[in-house]
C-alpha cells in the first residue's frame, strides 16, 4: 500500500496547490454571463448609431448630388451668357460635390458592412446567452454537489480574464467546466478505500491467507510444512 499512499499523496498534493491558485468559479460564471449581456447591449447600441449615420450620410449624399446639377446647370447658363469665368466655378463646384457624393457613398458601404458584422454578431451572442444562462446552473450544481462530498470548502476556478469578444465567454465556460471536472475526480479518489478495486488477474478477490501471487503462495506453503515438521508428533 506503500506505493498508492505515496501516489494519493502526490495527486492530492498537486491537486490543492491546483485549488489554491484558482479563483471563485461562481463568481467567474456570473461575470461571463454578464459580460456577454453588455456585449449584446453595447453592440445593439453600436447598431443603433450605425443606422443613424447612414440616414445622415445618406441625406448628405443626396443634398451633394442636388448641388452638382445645380452647379452644372448653373456653369451651362454662365457658358450661355459668354461669361466663362462663372461657367469655371460652377464646374469647379460641381466637381467638389460630386466627390462628396462618392466619398459619402463610401462611407455608407462602410457603415452597412459593420451593420452587417454587428448583425451577426448580436443573433450569435443572443443564441448563445440562453445556453449559457441554462450550462451556468448545471455547473453550480455540480459545484454544490462536489462541495458537499469535500472535506475540504469549495475551491475557486482561475480561467483568466480574457475578453468576452468573440465567444470568450463560451470558452470560459469550457475550462471551468473542466476544473470541475478535475475537482470531482480528486474528491472521488480522496473517498475511495485505498484498497477497493484489488483483485487477482481473474478479477476475483484473492482467497483468505493467500497474496495472490503463485510464486509468493509458493514459497509460504513450503514454509509452512517445514514449520509442520518441527511440531512434536503423537
Amino acid at each position: 500500500m506503500g506505493l498508492l499512499n505515496r501516489i494519493f499523496n502526490i495527486t492530492q498534493a498537486a491537486a490543492n496547490e491546483l485549488l489554491d491558485k484558482l479563483e471563485d468559479p461562481a463568481m467567474m460564471l456570473g461575470q461571463y454571463v454578464r459580460g456577454m449581456q453588455d456585449e449584446i447591449a453595447n453592440a445593439q447600441q453600436e447598431l443603433f448609431k450605425q443606422e443613424a449615420m447612414i440616414k445622415g450620410l445618406q441625406q448628405q449624399a443626396s443634398e451633394a448630388a442636388v448641388m452638382a446639377e445645380h452647379s452644372e446647370t448653373k456653369a451651362l447658363d454662365a457658358m450661355r451668357a459668354g461669361n466663362e469665368a462663372t461657367a469655371r466655378e460652377a464646374l469647379t463646384a460641381k466637381l467638389h460635390y460630386t466627390d462628396k457624393v462618392q466619398e459619402y457613398s463610401q462611407w455608407i458601404e462602410k457603415a452597412k458592412l459593420t451593420i452587417a458584422e454587428l448583425t451577426q454578431r448580436l443573433e450569435k451572442a443572443r443564441a448563445e446567452l440562453p445556453l449559457l444562462l441554462k450550462k451556468r446552473e448545471e455547473l453550480l450544481a455540480r459545484i454544490q454537489q462536489t462541495a458537499a462530498k469535500s472535506r475540504s470548502g469549495m475551491p475557486s476556478f482561475s480561467v483568466g480574464r480574457a475578453s468576452l469578444e468573440g465567444g470568450s465567454a463560451s470558452r470560459g465556460f469550457q475550462r471551468i467546466e473542466e476544473k470541475i471536472a478535475q475537482w470531482e475526480a480528486h474528491v472521488a479518489m480522496s473517498r475511495q478505500p485505498y484498497g477497493a478495486g484489488y483483485s487477482d488477474s481473474y478479477g476475483a478477490s484473492p482467497a483468505a491467507g493467500t497474496t495472490g501471487i503463485p510464486a509468493k503462495d509458493a514459497l509460504i506453503n513450503e514454509q509452512m510444512e517445514q514449520l509442520r515438521r518441527k511440531l512434536p508428533t503423537e
